[in-house]
């Protein structure tokens, strides 16, 4: 089974992991989060993230969630890069965790999986308005 790391600012780990497991109605599997916070040293982040995806290692690999690229928990997290044991994927959102939480990777690879979270991800994001007025027009015709 892929490891799954949320590594976010300011508690966002936890509270997607939470709401996620509220929604999916089941604690997941090998999955854990690691908060930023601006007090903490840089080092001491460091090693929470290695504990973090040792946790989850089962030699499937470790799917590493960051809030955003660029930010403090990507760039940290990137270190960690390493093709077929670790991938790290930015933008998270709930659409995201939601999926990979319920099929649990379904035997997919690490790089299949996170190929696919990224493709779902970027569906779920949309301007409302577009969406609406597509329908609002197709109604009409």
């Amino acid at each position: 089974m892929i490891g799954i790391v949320i590594v976010a600012h300011f508690g966002l780990a936890e509270k997607f992991l939470d709401a996620a497991e509220k929604i999916v109605r089941k604690k997941p599997k090998n999955t854990v989060t690691v908060s930023i916070d601006p007090g903490k040293d840089i080092n001491e982040f460091k090693q929470e993230i290695i504990k973090a995806i040792k946790k989850v290692d089962e030699k499937e690999g470790v799917l590493i969630f960051t809030d955003m690229f660029g930010g403090t928990p990507c760039n940290m997290s990137l270190a960690f890069l390493k093709e077929g044991k670790v991938e790290v994927l930015t933008g998270l959102n709930l659409p995201m965790l939601i999926e990979v939480l319920d099929i649990q990777t379904n035997g997919r690879s690490l790089n299949d999986l996170a190929q696919y979270i990224q493709t779902l991800g970027q569906k779920n994001i949309c301007l409302a308005s577009e969406i609406l007025n597509k329908k609002s027009n197709n109604t009409k015709n």
